[in-house]
């Protein structure tokens, strides 16, 4: 006997047929405690979604608000000025509201702005107190979030500074520029002479009459051939030009220019001038001095030029304001004195005659100004030594290996730039500007 044909089992309830039979005996619970609980746990569920919604919302307007305090406040320590006064820390706070403004549901309820200046620094510091609407909090009654931020910037003091400068431009400047022109030199004057004297004509009177057209500064000039007293120009003329890009101040630089040689020849070419164009427009009137019909050479007396310069340059101040600049003396020589007066250091060269004196720059005539605070940066332009010359054996070469040592104990530290012959002396000048302005900052 065959066995019965097997019977069909029940067939699976679909899921969405017993979601539906879940709510029906959800709806039909007559004590009410389902619907209770579930409504019971939907409350929080919704305030944290809600809550997360809105501390979403908060923490954007945050970032905005951040963004807004960090540029007022930065907008003003970039301004070009070493105070903050009460119409700058007004425009501040116009600045941030005018942004915050512009982030949707945000009251800015407080907000303080307080500037800080010392000695060596200049500073603000910001900080604001705001609120932003909620979306979901009124459920839990919650109508506003906090927010609070703040905000600091600071930077070092931009000083003022006055340049001296103080350019030698006795005979000796008169020097061929370089290696190549001192050899061209040689070769088209003859006596095979390296420099190039500036000399006057004269009458029977001895009266001046003219320049020399035969002298060796015009025989330099017909051959192109240049001298160091050239190149100075070239090198006050990019020092304006650096001293301009790189103000940040308005005139925060100013310069007065003047040149030396005898003990009574010290030529103001510019007096203090916030206007740094009237130097480079000065610049070509530095020119070598003229021999004397004599052919005396003591025309290189430092001691004279240096105590001038003391009593033009004032005590050095703190630089914060235009009016206490920090001074500085830039002072650009071969280092060799040659005076007819009489010298501090009269062992260190040799007393020629009784109106003559040769010998290496003495570093305490420096002393003065040095007390005064007024830094001291020079430029050597190291003298040549002429070997095949009997005067420099005699008088020169003894103590030649001292020059350049004397001239930087006169210098302030780090303010000393020797420049050998054929060397840039403008590239000296750009760096000792650039080093004088870093050592202020560094200083302060």
């Amino acid at each position: 006997m065959s066995d019965p044909a097997p019977q069909p089992g029940p067939r699976p309830i679909p899921a969405r047929a017993r979601l539906t039979r879940l709510l029906r005996r959800f709806g039909r619970g007559r004590s009410g405690q389902v619907v209770i609980s579930f409504a019971l746990a939907l409350i929080p569920i919704l305030a944290a979604s809600g809550a997360a919604v809105d501390y979403g919302r908060r923490n954007a307007a945050k970032a905005q608000l951040d963004t807004a305090v960090d540029g007022a406040v930065l907008a003003i320590i970039s301004r070009k000025s070493n105070s903050i006064d009460s119409a700058a820390i007004t425009g501040l706070e116009t600045q941030f509201r005018t942004e915050a403004a512009k982030v949707p549901g945000v009251t800015i309820t407080s907000f303080v702005a307080t500037p800080t200046v010392t000695a060596s620094t200049i500073g603000v510091a910001a900080t604001y107190r705001a609120t932003v609407r909620t979306t979901f909090g009124g459920i839990m009654n919650v109508s506003t979030m906090m927010i609070a931020g703040s905000s600091a910037a600071s930077r070092n003091i931009m000083q003022y500074i006055n340049f001296y400068l103080l350019l030698d431009n006795s005979p000796s400047m008169g020097l061929a520029a370089t290696d190549a022109d001192v050899a061209n030199m040689k070769r088209v004057t003859p006596n095979g002479c390296a420099f190039a004297c500036h000399q006057h004509t004269y009458d029977s009177q001895g009266n001046v009459t003219g320049d020399d057209p035969n002298d060796y500064y015009h025989v330099a000039q017909r051959n192109n051939i240049k001298l160091r007293i050239q190149v100075l120009r070239d090198a006050v003329s990019a020092l304006v030009d650096q001293a301009n890009a790189t103000m940040t101040l308005a005139q925060q630089y100013q310069m007065e220019m003047w040149t030396f040689n005898d003990s009574t020849t010290q030529t103001r070419l510019q007096a203090m001038t916030p206007l740094l164009s009237q130097i480079k427009n000065a610049a070509p009137n530095i020119d070598i001095a003229y021999a004397y019909q004599n052919q005396a050479d003591n025309q290189t007396d430092f001691e004279r030029a240096i105590a001038k310069m003391n009593s033009v340059i004032p005590a050095s101040g703190t630089g914060i304001t235009a009016l206490s600049p920090v001074r500085f003396l830039f002072f650009v020589t071969d280092g060799v004195e040659d005076t007819a007066g009489s010298v501090t250091n009269q062992s260190a060269g040799f007393q020629i005659n009784s109106n003559r004196f040769i010998g290496p720059f003495s570093p305490s005539t420096c002393n003065a100004l040095k007390a005064n605070n007024v830094r001291i940066g020079i430029i050597y332009t190291q003298y040549l030594p002429i070997y095949d010359n009997g005067f420099y054996n005699s008088y020169v070469k003894p103590y030649e290996n001292k020059i350049g040592p004397m001239l930087k104990a006169c210098a302030t530290e780090g303010l000393y730039f020797p420049v050998s012959s054929g060397g840039d002396i403008t590239a000296a000048m750009l760096n000792l500007f650039s080093t004088a302005v870093a050592s202020v900052k560094i200083t302060n």
